[in-house]
Formats: structure tokens, sequence, C-alpha cells
């Protein structure tokens, strides 16, 4: 049973984090000056349900901090509290401590400091979000009202205009009681769905159970324990809110059965004694309630018949509208996800298996190229199971600098761009580490401080942007900042410094970045909670690599930096072209390949001894010769070779010359790093339907570089 109970409290959890997200994103456009409605019930409904959750689990700490954080949000929702900047500011330091406690929960930190927190929210309460800690002020209508002077018997003599009389006074209306009827979901058991939990909750609003239903309840031979088959009917005072009996719902399944209206009934006897009105319109004082009923029935079937268009009018509830459908979730191990892709997989490879040893025309009579497209349409949507948005890795970036803001004491503005971008969910959880080093190195070294931004002039808060692309089979991850650009020659002394490089050794520029990367090496002048350690940009290329990817640094002076992570997928199918360097097969994604070259004597011209262009229509385009890249002997001749001209955002268009094209085809990626190391310039390895192993050639990796790679794939 605890392990059951443990499954389910990692769902919670999960949901935990989605809930924060949500939290962080409202409190963050809070911040920002998006204070609509929409925005602050979001944040709400976040808090809410994970203080339901964690009640039910019995994380009482979480409950507590949640319970409180929500009152104060539920203010400031309800109007009654103004989110003001410094309301804000609290309830993001509340955010933070929040968090804090589920991570405690899960085991994972101990239970946080949590006093100031909470006294800054009692704070708020208690001043309703008056920005001086004081009292609200009064309405300045009061100070309008005349007072007089107070007679010997402490009375304060009023004017009194006859006026006041012409209207009958109004009475405050007192509010029907709601009733709540809930019947839950047959598989609410089986699902943790415990309806009590919700019943419990009703009651903490002041509500009282007045009817239970037990008439779906079957013979003790048939009866489910894991079933639910009673409804609930209960009472709640007027006063609550319709939105907080609502609230209480938030986990029931769609469905579920809830209905909220008032007790009309109850409501009835406010209107007693009120007679029925006489030919002139006169109500005789001796009617009673009876005749007033029936008389206004009267009336109403005089208005429903001479406008039959008129209806009955009936309280909204809560319960799912018929014909719509909610839209249900399931949550699937990843283990799980990862088997069905890597058959997927082997089915692509016994598809091109069957594809070479067939002829066309049986190729056509077994439907072969049907079986293909079913194939990568199944691919397709279990590749679709595993994305998710990358904005869950970059939720935890605001807070961040929020904090990284305080400790270096700069002004620091953030922007996101393709949040929505999907990535595979195993990715997403492995580039934590690598950006939250990259963010700490922009916020330190990168941005300068407000007065030297003055003085550069530039604005005194620096911008920090991180972006996500998704370009054929490679994730594209960017961290820009508009700071002061990397100090080549401080790198470059610090290196020598250190014995990273020797004194004489000659780098370009790209070589002196890439040496930030390097195991150990730190500009910082001294050990700050931020850096200095020399552990951040080496942890960053080593856990992209250990995925597959590169790190790639690009940096001007005066201008910023940018550190762009390019993160392959684990596995996907791409179409690919098989070309040979040298007698070996290889695959060229064709996502990169613009057009394909026969050339002509003196089309491809030598510029200098390492160099080379070829003419293509008046343009000038470089050529790179992929066995000289990897170091494979080939005398043949330009001519009697081929040239694929690709294309890629850093270097533009290239040609790569290949020795000839064998054929178009889907390939499945496999990684390298798995059994060996990544190597740059190649992006993984397929197995062909022969089943023979070709490396997929990275064309990024390729065109940008203008070094030979060595067997070991050392890269720069």
């Amino acid at each position: 049973m605890s392990d059951e109970f443990d499954d389910i409290q990692a769902i919670f959890f999960e949901e935990c984090a989605e809930g924060l997200t949500t939290a962080e994103q409202g409190l963050s456009a809070m911040q920002a000056g998006d204070v609509s409605a929409e925005v602050i019930a979001g944040v709400f409904r976040a808090v809410h349900s994970i203080k339901g959750g964690a009640g039910a689990f019995g994380h009482a700490d979480l409950t507590a901090f949640a319970h409180k954080f929500e009152n104060v949000l539920d203010e400031v929702r309800g109007g009654k509290i103004p989110p003001s900047p410094g309301v804000v500011k609290v309830m993001l330091s509340a955010f933070d401590i929040l968090t804090d406690h589920v991570e405690s929960a899960k085991g994972l930190a101990p239970r946080p400091v949590d006093q100031a927190a909470l006294a800054a929210l009692e704070q708020v309460l208690a001043n309703k979000g008056a920005d001086d800690g004081g009292p609200v002020a009064a309405p300045a209508a009061a100070a309008e009202v005349p007072a007089g002077e107070a007679d010997a018997f402490g009375f304060v003599p009023m004017a009194v205009s006859l006026d006041d009389f012409d209207a009958p006074a109004e009475l405050p209306a007192a509010d029907a009681a709601w009733i709540v009827t809930f019947k839950p979901s047959r598989a609410a058991l089986a699902n943790a769905g415990e309806p009590l939990l919700i019943i419990r909750e009703l009651e903490s609003l002041g509500g009282e159970v007045v009817a239970v239903d037990t008439s779906t309840v079957p013979p003790l031979r048939d009866l489910d324990p894991e079933d639910a088959y009673l409804t609930w009917t209960l009472r709640v005072p007027g006063e609550v809110a319709e939105s907080d009996i609502s609230d209480c719902f938030d986990f029931v399944a769609p469905d579920s059965i809830v209905e909220v209206r008032r007790d009309e009934a109850a409501a009835a006897p406010l209107a007693e004694a009120a007679p029925a009105a006489d030919e002139f319109g006169f109500v005789p004082v001796s009617a009673g309630i009876e005749d007033f009923a029936a008389e206004m029935q009267r009336v109403v079937e005089t208005i429903a018949a001479a406008s039959p268009a008129i209806g009955s009018v009936e309280t909204p509830a809560i319960a799912p509208k018929a014909g719509s459908e909610a839209q249900q979730t399931i949550r699937v191990d990843l283990g799980k996800l990862d088997l069905l892709l890597n058959l997927v997989g082997e089915l692509v490879i016994r598809n091109s298996i069957l594809a070479d040893r067939l002829s066309p025309a049986d190729r056509q009579r077994v439907e072969l190229p049907e079986l293909a497209r079913l194939t990568r349409q199944i691919q397709d949507n279990v590749m679709s199971l595993r994305a998710q948005p990358i904005k869950q890795a970059f939720s935890r970036v605001p807070r961040m600098l929020r904090d990284l803001s305080v400790e270096t004491g700069k002004q620091i503005l953030l922007e996101t761009v393709g949040e929505t971008t999907e990535v595979d969910k195993g990715v997403i959880e492995k580039i934590g580490d690598p950006l939250t080093h990259m963010i700490r190195n922009a916020a330190d070294h990168g941005l300068e401080s407000a007065e030297e931004r003055i003085a550069a002039g530039k604005d005194p808060a620096g911008t920090i942007k991180l972006s996500a692309e998704q370009r054929g089979a490679r994730i594209f991850v960017r961290v820009q900042d508009d700071g002061r650009g990397i100090n080549r020659e401080k790198v470059r002394a610090k290196a020598v410094e250190r014995g990273i490089i020797s004194g004489d050794a000659q780098l370009s520029n790209e070589e002196i970045d890439q040496l930030i990367c390097a195991p150990g090496f730190s500009t910082a002048d001294t050990i700050s909670n931020i850096s200095g350690r020399g552990v951040g940009m080496d942890v960053v290329r080593s856990n992209v690599e250990a995925l597959g990817g590169r790190v790639e640094i690009h940096s001007v002076p005066g201008e910023g930096t940018t550190f762009t992570m390019i993160l392959p997928l684990t596995l996907a199918i791409l179409d690919g072209m098989i070309v040979r360097l040298a007698g070996q097969r290889f695959v060229l994604p064709l996502a990169h390949v613009l057009e394909t070259v026969q050339p002509e004597p003196g089309q491809v011209k030598r510029t200098s001894p390492d160099s080379e262009v070829i003419d293509m229509r008046g343009e000038y385009v470089p050529v790179k010769r992929a066995t000289e890249i990897f170091g494979l002997n080939d005398d043949r001749a330009i001519e009697d070779s081929l040239v694929v001209i690709v294309e890629n955002e850093g270097s533009g268009k290239v040609g790569l010359v290949v020795d000839t094209i064998d054929d178009r085809r889907e390939v499945v990626i496999k990684s390298l790093d798995q059994n060996l190391h990544p190597i740059r310039g190649l992006g993984g390895a397929t197995i062909l339907g022969d089943g023979s192993i070709a490396l997929i050639l990275d064309i990024e990796a390729l065109v940008a570089s203008t070094n030979r790679f060595t067997p070991k794939g050392l890269a720069a």
C-alpha cells in the first residue's frame, strides 16, 4: 500500500511543479504591470491547488504556509487589497518560500525559515496592502459629514431633511444559503480522489451536510470498494462567495456532478406579511402571504403569455456542460515511452531492410511506401508524447535573477523567446544545471554595474535574453547579454597563468573565447557565492557534450556575449541522403541541402592554400572537402566528385565535397555518446538496410569549423 501511496504522492509533486510554474509566470506578469483579474486568478488557483494536495498528504508546514499565501491572494483577487508593487514584492518572496516548502516536502531540502515571510503576509492582510504599513486611511467622504457640538448629556444634534423620508429605508438583505449537490465520479476512489476531503473543505467554509443519497449503493455482493456511490447535499452560508465553493472542486473528475444554487425556499420567508394588491394597486395589510404569492404568480403568467420568448431562468451550476468534453490526461512512466520509441526505430530499420531486398515492383505490391508513411506517423506521435514546452526549464530563471540582482547589486531585466518550443523531456531535465551556470555567468561577468553602463552610454538596467528554437533535429538554446563582452586579453593572461595554454600559443578570438570552458578556469578576482571557483562553464560544456551537443560562444567587446547550447534530439527519424566519402557511407541530413552540383573544369577555384570556392551562377560559395575534415585519404579529382550545397545560419551557404550519392532514405538517429563519446562533426549513427552502420554528418559543426577534426573528435 505504501508503494501505491508514494506513486500517488509523486503525481502530486508533479502537479506542484506545474502549479509553481503557473504561479511564477503570473507573479512575474504582475511585477511587469499586468494585474488583470485573469492573471491574479491563475496565481490564486495554483497556490490553492498546492494547498489542497498538501493537506491531503499531511504536509502540515506546506499547507499552513500556502493557506496564509492563499489568503492574501484571495484578498487581492477580491479587490480588497490593491496589487501594488510592494504587495507583489511580498508575494514574490512568499513564492520563493513556498517553492522551498515543496522541496522540503519532497525530502530534498530542510524545512525553510518562513517566519519573516509569514509576518510580511500578515502585515499585508492587516494593512490591506498599505505601503506605509499603517492602517488604511478612512474614505475622504467621511470628512464631509457635518458634526454639531455635543450637549450636556453627550448627544450631538443633527440636521435632518424631510427629503430623507421620500423613499423607504433599504434594509440589508440576508443572502440565501447555498445548496451544494455533489456526486463524485464512480472512479474517484480508484484515482485517489477521496470525496470526503472535499466535504471537509466545504465544512471548513461553514457548510453542513443536510442529506446523503444512498439509493445507488448496490447489494453487498455487487459492491466495489473502489467505486463512489453516494451523493451529498450540503448547505453553505450565503455570505460565502460562489467562487470559493467552486474552488473546492478543482480536483474532481470531469464526469462528477456538481451543482451550486441558492436556497430560494429559505429566502421566501423574508417576504412574509406582504399582502396582495387591490384593483387600485394598494396592498391591504390584512392580506396574507398566500394571497400575495398567488397575485405574483398571476402577474408572471400574464407577462409570459404576452411575451412567449421569456422563459424560466435557472441558476447556473458548475457541472460540465452537456456536449462539451473536458481534456483528459494520463501520466506514463518515461521508461515505457523510451521503449516504445526504440521499437518504432527498429520498425523503421526493418522497413529499410525490406526496401533494400525487394525490387521496385515488389515494393509497390506489398505497399511498402504506405507502411513507411504509417511508421513515420507513429514515430511523430510517440515523439510528441515526450515533448514538453521548454518553459519548464525557463521557469526557474526569474527567481534566480531576482536573487542574483540582490547579490550583485545590478539591475537585471529578463527577456524570453520561444518558451513554447517543444523539447524532449529528458533534455529539459538535463539542461537545468548548464542553464543555471550560463545565467549566473552572464549576471556576474557579463553585465556591468549601473554606473559602468551609464558611463558607457547604456541603459542602467542590463538585459539577459533567453531564447529557444528547433531547427531540424537540433535544439538551439541561447543566453545572450548586452554587457561588456569577453575581455580576451584577461582571459588569455589567466589561461597562461593557470598553465592551460603556453605563453607563445597562437589562438584565434573564437579559441580564446572557448578557454572560459576549460576546467578550473575563472576570471573572477575573488571567490563569491556566484563565481570564482572555475567550475561553472566547464560544467556547461561537459553536460551539453554528454547530451551529444556542443556549446558555441560569440562575443563582441562592449556589446555583449551569446552562449548557445546546440542539443540533439535523443532519438529521431530524419530524411537523409546517403553519400560516400573515401568509399565509406555517411548520412547527410536533407534539411540542410539546397542543391547538388557536378563541378565543371575551372568551376572550383583555390583562393589560398587552405581554401576553395565554387562559382554558382556568379556567386562564389566556400567549398570544404569532407574527406580532409575527417582526415580520410582521398586523391579524387574535384571534377570526379559532387559538391552538395548546404546552408546553416552561422556560415550561410557552403559547398561540401563528397564522392557520390547512393540513395535517399529515412534513417533512425542513434546517439554516439551512450557507447562512445561526443564527436564534433558527427550527429550520431544509424543502421542501414543491409545491417551496416553509417555515421550521420553534423552539418552545423562541419561548415562552422576551420580546423581538421581528429579521429577522437577533440572539440575546439
